[in-house]
């Protein structure tokens, strides 16, 4: 620094706080968590046996900290353990138990990344009313840092999609008081849009004083031609702080030069994953 910046800094330090002059000097960027909310369309055997849907689908989750995956029909375990074999090794996952009322069962499978996260415990909501077809799973994640927060993974049946929406509330505020803690991120298929759901009432569920709605209607989370934001993310309003604004839509048909490849977007999923980025250091000013 040369002599006649020094001298205007000094004569008008009163008019820096330390934050502002540690924002000006101190370059080193803050530490975050990007988040993953994933349909994995059917994902099981017959997806891990197409090599470059499985290489894709690893790279994907390979860019992010923690990935909410829906959508996993096998009853092996194994594909579950060969696709994480493809994945570095600080990845780890926790799977719930297989969910639905019919044969066709799924469970929710949550990855991420050890060197940033760790799980403290995990959870099924108990539907003591049978209000889900697939009943919400709950992950509650501390960082090395000061974030700690639950993340509920959702998968919501098309056919019933305006009332299972309409208890997620409930489902928040039940693992808030379980766990005594506030910061929530509720994610996954909620079939929010379309035929199944008027998506301009999930302001009414998800209030803005209570809510963010992260992933909002205009955007598109589906791989047909068609435009749907049924994928979501939402965070309660403890979560702001930590929320950095950055979010999106991972359009993988635009991200992956799909010539190079033998298979089709269609075959990675019929759903985009959906993303938003967090702080692990909070301001504790």
């Amino acid at each position: 620094m040369n002599t006649a910046v020094f001298l205007f800094f000094y004569a008008f330090f009163p008019l820096f706080s330390c934050s502002t002059l540690d924002s000006l000097f101190n370059d080193e960027p803050k530490e975050t968590i990007k988040v993953y909310s994933f349909n994995i369309q059917i994902f099981g055997a017959a997806k891990m046996a197409k090599p470059e849907v499985a290489e894709i689908l690893a790279e994907i989750v390979s860019r992010a900290d923690l990935v909410a995956v829906q959508e996993v029909r096998s009853i092996s375990p194994e594909p579950v353990s060969r696709f994480m074999a493809l994945l570095p090794p600080a990845y780890s996952y926790v799977i719930g138990p297989r969910e639905g009322r019919s044969s066709s069962r799924e469970q929710y499978w949550v990855i991420y990344n050890t060197e940033k996260l760790s799980v403290v415990d995990t959870r099924t909501w108990p539907d003591e009313e049978d209000r889900f077809e697939r009943d919400p799973f709950g992950v509650y994640f501390q960082t090395k840092d000061k974030l700690d927060f639950i993340l509920i993974d959702n998968h919501l049946r098309p056919s019933s999609a305006e009332e299972e929406i309409n208890a997620l509330p409930d489902v928040v505020s039940w693992f808030q008081e379980f766990w005594g803690e506030q910061d929530v991120f509720v994610v996954g298929d909620f079939n929010a849009d379309g035929i199944y759901y008027d998506e301009s009432l999930l302001e009414n569920v998800f209030p803005r004083a209570g809510y963010t709605i992260i992933i909002t209607n205009d955007l598109d989370t589906t791989v047909a031609e068609s435009d749907n934001t049924y994928d979501r993310f939402i965070i309660t309003s403890s979560a702001r702080e930590d929320y950095t604004g950055k979010f999106g839509v991972l359009r993988f048909d635009e991200v992956y030069d799909f010539s190079a490849y033998s298979v089709q977007p269609k075959e990675v999923s019929d759903h985009y994953p959906v993303w938003a980025e967090f702080r692990l250091d909070k301001d504790t000013d």
